[in-house]
C-alpha cells in the first residue's frame, strides 16, 4: 500500500513522547502532531485494517495502549465494546476525556511496560506508534501478552525509520542528519520488530501489512523536512553551509517537480492461544 501524505512528523525533541519525560512534554503541540498524522492516508489505511485485524464485539475489554487523543479508543466504543485508553500523559488524558464527552469509555493512566490490568482482563488490544519510544520494547509485548485473555487479539503498528528517503540530498549530509534523529528515538527501527516480538511473547501472528507515506512537492519546504537541517545544524550535526546547501537543493527540486520522501510503516495483528 503506498498513500500520499503531508508529512511524516519525526519526533525533533528528545524524548517529547517518552512516558519519563511527561513533566517535560508541550500536551498542545502533542495533539497538534497526532492530529495531524492521524489524517494521514497511510495511517488511516493502516487504523482502518487494525479495526478489521482485531473485529471488537459488543460487550469486550477493548483497550488501546498510548490512547493520546482517543480517537482510536472512539472507535472500539463505535463496535460496542468496553474501550479504555491507558495513556501516561495527564495532559493528553484530559484532552481525550473532552473529546470523548458523552461517550462511555474511560482514559487511565499507565504505560506499555506496566499495564493498569490484572492477568488475561482484556479481549482486544492495539498499541500503535508507541514502541518506538519505549527503551525496552520486548517487554511491553510481554506485558501487552499478560493482560491478553485466551483467544484475544492484538495489532501493534510502528515505523521504521530507516525506510526514510529524501532525495536529491549531499548522501553523506542526509547519513549525519537521519543518524542524529534515529538517535533521539528510544527504538528507531520498531516496524522491522514487531512480528518477532509478537511470536517472542507468546503469540500467533495472524496478518501482517505496511503503508507508505509519499510527501508532496510542498513537503521538501514544510513539516519535518521543512526544519531539519536547522534542527541539525543547532545540535552540530553538519555546518551552516550544509544546512543552507540541503533547503536548497530540495526546495529547487520541489520547483522542478523532482523531491521525493517516503517513510514505511508496518502492522502486525496476532492472537493469544
Amino acid at each position: 500500500m503506498t498513500e500520499t501524505t503531508g508529512g511524516p512528523g519525526f519526533v525533533t525533541e528528545r524524548g517529547s513522547f517518552r512516558a519519563a519525560h511527561v513533566a517535560d512534554q508541550n500536551v498542545e503541540r502533542q495533539a497538534f502532531v497526532l492530529d495531524q498524522m492521524a489524517g494521514r492516508p497511510a495511517v488511516r489505511t493502516l487504523k482502518a485494517w487494525a479495526l478489521e485485524q482485531l473485529a471488537p464485539a459488543r460487550g469486550e475489554t477493548a483497550v488501546d495502549v498510548g490512547s493520546g487523543t482517543g480517537e482510536d479508543v472512539l472507535a472500539f466504543a463505535a463496535y460496542g465494546a468496553h474501550g479504555i485508553g491507558v495513556e501516561p500523559s495527564p495532559g493528553l488524558r484530559a484532552e481525550a476525556t473532552r473529546r470523548a464527552a458523552g461517550a462511555e469509555i474511560e482514559f487511565v493512566e499507565g504505560q506499555a511496560e506496566a499495564l493498569p490490568f490484572g492477568d488475561a482482563s482484556v479481549d482486544v488490544l492495539r498499541c500503535e506508534r508507541v514502541l518506538q519510544h519505549v527503551d525496552d520494547p520486548a517487554k511491553a509485548v510481554t506485558e501487552l501478552a499478560r493482560v491478553l485473555r485466551p483467544g484475544g487479539r492484538i495489532v501493534l503498528i510502528d515505523t521504521d525509520w530507516a525506510t526514510a528517503i529524501i532525495h536529491p540530498a549531499d548522501p553523506d549530509v542526509l547519513q549525519r542528519m537521519f543518524g542524529y534523529f534515529r538517535g533521539e528515538t528510544a527504538n528507531p527501527y520498531s516496524g522491522r520488530q514487531l512480528r518477532g516480538l509478537l511470536a517472542e511473547a507468546g503469540l500467533e501472528i495472524t496478518g501482517e501489512t505496511a503503508a507508505t507515506w509519499i510527501e508532496p512537492q510542498e513537503g521538501a519546504t514544510t513539516g519535518f523536512v521543512g526544519m531539519m537541517h536547522t534542527t541539525a545544524a543547532r545540535a552540530g550535526v553538519i555546518t551552516d553551509a550544509e544546512a543552507e546547501a540541503f533547503t536548497k537543493t530540495l526546495g529547487d527540486a520541489a520547483e522542478r517537480g523532482a523531491f521525493h520522501m517516503s517513510l514505511t510503516m508496518y502492522a502486525v495483528s496476532a492472537r493469544k492461544p
